[in-house]
């Protein structure tokens, strides 16, 4: 699949975007990649069956490649795509969620982790039925557990169950992995997400004055100040079609 145009002017001059979904085959991948939020995991690589030298291996793919920037893509439903594009700019560097579509003109920033942080960018039921919710047969990263622990970063919702939460999580974990002992209290400090704290999500309601021509967006909104979707046209500005449209890819509904 080639990177979209919206992708390739996001890019910094003299900076590609590649799709790098073979990162996650390295034995080092997920202590490095939650050590970008929690640190604790990096810490502790062998609650994964890794060791520092497997994570100091995989941080330098993932976060050293400046010159062509890794991306993990995650397929939605409705030829939507997420890229998960790690910014390697040596002054600047985070890792940015990216919503993209055959049909928009530019990307959708969903969340940005960063010392200038964006976020969140899913709710806890988006971030379930996006995990679940791979078409068949698409590009990028398909598998359940792995999608659902690349998500978690972008996530953040005041709405948790939290004892289902803590078990699915643990059961990701697991299933790339991790000690299933320890799984749950690594579940636990990934569900506590370090740069927000918990907010709230709402589908907004038709206003009075709409006079009924249009319906109201489905399209959850955050309450999070750092939040790219605080407004029912979603992140991006989009139009109400394609509001409607991201709504049915992220909830896992049929389009309204």
């Amino acid at each position: 699949m080639d990177v979209p145009a919206s992708l390739l002017r996001y890019a910094e001059p003299g900076h590609g975007i590649a799709p790098a979904e073979d990162l996650l085959r390295l034995p080092g991948f997920w202590p490095a990649w939650f050590g970008q939020c929690w640190g604790g995991p990096a810490e502790r690589p062998e609650l994964f069956g890794a060791d520092g030298a497997d994570v100091d291996a995989a941080a330098q793919s993932l976060y050293e490649t400046s010159e062509v920037w890794p991306a993990l893509r995650i397929p939605m439903a409705g030829k939507h795509l997420l890229w998960i594009v790690l910014r390697n700019l040596p002054e600047d560097g985070g890792v940015d969620y990216l919503l993209t579509h055959p049909d928009w003109t530019r990307d959708a920033p969903l969340a940005s982790i960063e010392g200038h942080f964006s976020g969140p960018g899913l709710s806890w039921l988006e971030l379930i039925a996006v995990a679940d919710g791979a078409p068949a047969d698409a590009e990028g990263v398909r598998d359940p557990a792995r999608r659902l622990l690349l998500l978690l970063p972008a996530f953040g919702d005041a709405d948790v169950p939290v004892a289902a939460a803590v078990s699915r999580v643990a059961v990701a974990l697991t299933a790339v992995g991790a000690d299933a002992e320890r799984a749950p209290a690594v579940a636990r400090v990934l569900l506590d997400h370090p740069f927000w704290d918990g907010p709230s999500w709402a589908v907004p309601g038709e206003s009075p004055l709409s006079g009924g021509r249009e319906r109201p967006g489905p399209l959850a909104v955050c309450d999070g100040r750092h939040s790219p979707r605080t407004v029912p046209s979603g992140p991006g500005g989009l139009t109400a079609a394609q509001a409607r449209a991201l709504a049915a890819a992220l909830t896992g509904a049929p389009p309204r």
